[in-house]
């Protein structure tokens, strides 16, 4: 949709707020009326409420009259000149060009002298700028030597003033002189035009129709003069008209079209939402036709940045308070911490919440109703906030996967019109959702999401299997099967390290993140005969250590918990979570023995599992292959890198968690020869052959203390 310049309508078939009727009306006033010494009528309206319209609309309706030769319709635009001499030269070149040519020739010199005669005096709003006698019903102080001045034609401005008049008086002709927007001119030119009109520019069969807000034309008059006010106007205009206010329900529907019209229809399930939101927020900000205007040209220029990214509601309401609510809006802007998720009960003293909600958006400068409005209207958009208010509590679902503005993660996107770093684009995710039985294009989307490096330095895997955990739902249950076997191929490519959420900022890695995402798949939708079938062929196709992460979490529903406790509906029958472990371990064999294994990211603790898979005698073949494996140098770098492990902890006085690292050479004694390993790492230090960058890092892992924490800031 185009941006619009807020221009007036012209055309009653464009008439959206019923100003046709009293345009009508006056128009025929107009044409009906007598003024055998001119007339001045005025249209009083405050800015935006539609007075350029409604000049137009009584325009169209005097085009009978035009067409009929009985009228000349002037438009004298004073936006166009600047300076009094320069309005007084254009007001009366602009009023000869329409009436010259209805006088008789011998008149219409006397039409040019006029004009060029009081121009030539200089600025006349220096010479009324001497005004000081009481009354100001005289045509100007000085007005003996303005009018007596002599012309170029050897007559008084007053002698031309009296023959043009003359022959006006005679005229079956009307003319009409349109002047809008007076009151967004300076304070000097306004005052210009009005003694313009007051003084010489009255005139037989002259009427003038003036627009300008009356409160600011009188506050003008006032600080000049303040004995006059309003009374200098009345002196002026014959007939003021109040333009008629627009219905407000014309106003508030005309803009949901063009809302709509911009953003589109809201889906069926979010119609009801996005009409609550739009009478209690969006509607309250809408007065005037240029509010509608300007809510328009908002969304034409943003709405396209974050289409489909955003909610419609929230986003239309955001921007009507930005506009009309500017303190509100910033209010909402600077407050996320404050506005998004939900509140949990107990968390707070309602009371003490509510006055913190009430001073945060100024509740308590407004009226009882309009308090009891704006509170409303914002806790459509956060419903976090009902738990001050209203002591009540709502459930968070919903918010990401709408991504509506009470979502902490889409909350910026609102304000920066594009989308945040820490979200998939809608059209990617709608993408994926629709061709998930597709695996090559799953596994492009996914690469694709690993090769993002985002500002926390992890990839957009992580947001990409939570959006999907959001959205599975909206995804067919003929497409599963493929889906889960897609994924099960890439998981371990899935799991990078970086992505993994350990001490501050939560924790969780991609393979966890996918065992949610598989919840909400199969386990969640599907009987248990269904999930085998999909997870068997998944299975057959599945990545080495994912593979044996997903048989240990199946059998992990069978093994017995303290007080026997239940472990809740397996994901699979006992017996094919057994043939998983033989796969997983078959699998791990495999890897092992054409030396895959030691390449793998998770070899460390690939061996507990194996341990752990080959019962009784788990320990001694793990052990066996490595003590095979330590006359490699790929097996030494790869354990110096994965051997260590973290923890998180809070020190005296600190802000931040510290991490702490160490090798705990208890856990792996019974897996691989701990002193053998050491003394590898000595002998491959002293001979010097490695890379230097491998030589640093057996360095680093010989310094780590053993089997007790040993501290690195977090910052390392």
């Amino acid at each position: 949709m185009a941006i619009s310049s807020d221009l007036p309508i012209a055309l009653p078939s464009e008439d959206r707020y019923g100003l046709t009727p009293f345009a009508k009306a006056l128009a025929d006033s107009i044409a009906d009326m007598e003024v055998p010494t001119g007339a001045v009528l005025a249209i009083n309206g405050p800015w935006g409420a539609g007075k350029s319209s409604a000049i137009n609309l009584i325009e169209h309706h005097l085009k009978p009259s035009v067409e009929r030769g009985e009228m000349v319709l002037v438009s004298f635009n004073p936006w166009w000149f600047a300076g009094a001499d320069t309005l007084i030269l254009a007001f009366f070149r602009e009023l000869g060009k329409a009436i010259g040519p209805s006088l008789p020739s011998k008149f219409r010199k006397s039409m040019t002298s006029l004009g060029r005669g009081i121009s030539s005096l200089g600025t006349i709003a220096g010479a009324v700028a001497d005004m000081k006698a009481p009354g100001i019903g005289a045509i100007i102080s000085g007005a003996a030597g303005l009018i007596g001045k002599a012309t170029a034609s050897d007559k008084t401005v007053e002698e031309e003033h009296r023959l043009v008049s003359q022959a006006l008086a005679n005229q079956e002709k009307r003319f009409v002189v349109v002047i809008d927007d007076i009151d967004r001119l300076s304070p000097d030119d306004v005052l210009t035009i009005f003694r313009l009109i007051k003084s010489v520019g009255r005139l037989p069969n002259v009427v003038y129709l003036l627009a300008f807000d009356r409160q600011i034309a009188e506050r003008i008059v006032a600080e000049r003069f303040p004995s006059e006010g309003a009374s200098y106007l009345e002196k002026i205009i014959q007939g003021s008209f109040e333009l008629p206010p627009p219905r407000l329900d014309f106003l508030r529907w005309h803009c949901a079209e063009i809302a709509i019209k911009i953003m589109g229809e809201p889906d069926e399930a979010k119609k009801t939402r996005f009409w609550n939101v739009f009478y209690d927020v969006v509607s309250p900000t809408i007065h005037t036709p240029r509010d509608v205007a300007r809510i328009g040209n908002h969304l034409s220029t943003t709405w396209g940045a974050v289409a489909g990214n955003v909610d419609r509601a929230d986003f239309l309401a955001i921007a009507a308070l930005q506009l009309s609510e500017p303190a509100i809006y910033t209010a909402i802007r600077q407050n996320p911490d404050l506005l998004c998720g939900i509140e949990h009960m107990g968390t707070h003293r309602q009371e003490n919440r509510a006055e913190d909600y009430d001073a945060l958006f100024g509740v308590n400068n407004r009226s009882e109703r309009n308090r009891k409005r704006l509170r409303t209207g914002l806790t459509r958009l956060f419903p976090r906030l009902d738990a001050g208010w209203a002591n009540t509590y709502h459930q968070g679902e919903g918010f990401d996967q709408e991504r509506r503005i009470a979502s902490e993660k889409h909350f910026r996107s609102y304000f920066a019109f594009s989308i945040s770093e820490d979200v998939i684009p809608a059209d990617q995710l709608d993408a994926l959702i629709d061709r998930a039985d597709e695996g090559a294009f799953v596994q492009d989307a996914f690469r694709a999401a690993l090769g993002v490096r985002r500002a926390t330095r992890e990839t957009n895997v992580p947001l990409l299997l939570d959006e999907l955990s959001a959205h599975a739902p909206e995804i067919s249950d003929p497409k599963i099967p493929q889906l889960v076997a897609t994924l099960f191929t890439i998981a371990d490519d899935l799991n990078v390290r970086g992505d993994a959420k350990q001490g501050f900022g939560g924790f969780g890695n991609n393979h966890l993140r996918l065992h949610w995402l598989l919840n909400r798949l199969v386990h969640d939708r599907f009987p248990i005969e269904q999930r085998e079938a999909i997870y068997r062929s998944a299975m057959a196709v599945g990545s080495l250590a994912w593979t044996l992460d997903f048989a240990h979490r199946c059998l992990g529903y069978f093994a017995p918990l303290d007080g026997g406790k239940d472990r809740g509906q397996p994901i699979v029958g006992e017996a094919v979570a057994e043939g998983f472990k033989n796969i997983a371990l078959a699998r791990l064999r495999d890897a092992a023995s054409d030396g895959s294994l030691i390449r793998n990211q998770d070899m460390a603790s690939l061996l507990f599992e194996w341990r752990r898979f080959a019962d009784t005698d788990g320990a001694q073949e793990v052990r066996t292959w490595t003590d095979s494996a330590l006359s490699q140098k790929e097996f030494l770098l790869a354990l110096a890198e994965q051997m260590p492990s973290s923890s998180w902890s809070f020190g005296m006085g600190d802000r931040v968690q510290r991490q702490n690292v160490k090798v705990d050479t208890k856990a792996y004694e019974k897996l691989i020869d701990i002193p053998r390993l050491y003394a590898r790492v000595d002998e491959e230090l002293s001979a010097s052959q490695l890379p230097p960058e491998d030589l640093e890092k057996l360095r680093n892992f010989k310094e780590i203390p053993r089997g007790a924490h040993g501290d690195r800031d977090i910052s390392d």
